[in-house]
């Protein structure tokens, strides 16, 4: 998806670039010219923007399509209480406020590998999932009693949690992983509030 982003907007802004070539070319000459030119100019980053505003709306989780974060975690839950028989609680605490579509389109697929995580290597009873929205921070916890890990020994890690150290970079967030072995673990991210 990447590169057929890439793709449209180095096409759309190559054609930007030609037409203001040619504008320059024919600005000395006549003006009408000129206004043409100018005119394809804005026609093609229209067209460019749209283009580039579709792809990534195609890169927004399903289950945000249909509401905010809070909502598409508490179906998330749902539907692996369907599947599991670990004891899955989710809460919300605080006032939400919005957060930027890109923000929360990081949160919950990381709140989706950090479940998914618990669910399959943790033999854990009960997870918890919180999100806090601070007047400093809004955060993303997910805690299980489960076996526990040790967290120095994640240094060639999974894919799932490298996913997640660059999605944290990506929004300007932190990730913060507590675990040890008999334990649990207790992955939380943390993003400033703008």
């Amino acid at each position: 998806m990447a590169r057929e982003i890439h793709d449209i907007l180095t096409q759309a802004f190559t054609g930007i670039l030609a037409q203001v070539g040619a504008a320059i070319q024919v600005l000395m000459d006549d003006l009408e010219p000129t206004q043409f030119h100018l005119d394809m100019i804005k026609e093609l980053a229209r067209t460019g923007l749209t283009e580039a505003r579709g792809s990534v709306t195609a890169l927004r989780p399903q289950l945000l399509e249909e509401g905010s974060l809070q909502t598409a975690l508490r179906r998330l839950v749902a539907q692996m209480r369907a599947a599991i028989d670990t004891e899955l609680h989710y809460e919300i605490k605080g006032t939400v406020y919005p957060l930027p579509a890109e923000v929360e389109s990081n949160l919950l697929r990381m709140g989706q590998e950090a479940l998914t995580n618990a669910i399959k290597h943790a033999d854990a009873d009960e997870i918890r999932i919180e999100l806090v929205y601070g007047s400093a921070h809004c955060s993303l916890r997910v805690k299980d009693n489960g076996r526990g890990f040790g967290v120095g020994s994640i240094s060639n890690g999974g894919f799932g949690l490298l996913g997640m150290s660059e999605r944290v970079e990506r929004i300007g967030a932190q990730l913060r992983i507590q675990s040890q072995p008999g334990q649990g673990t207790e992955i939380v991210v943390m993003l400033d509030r703008a």
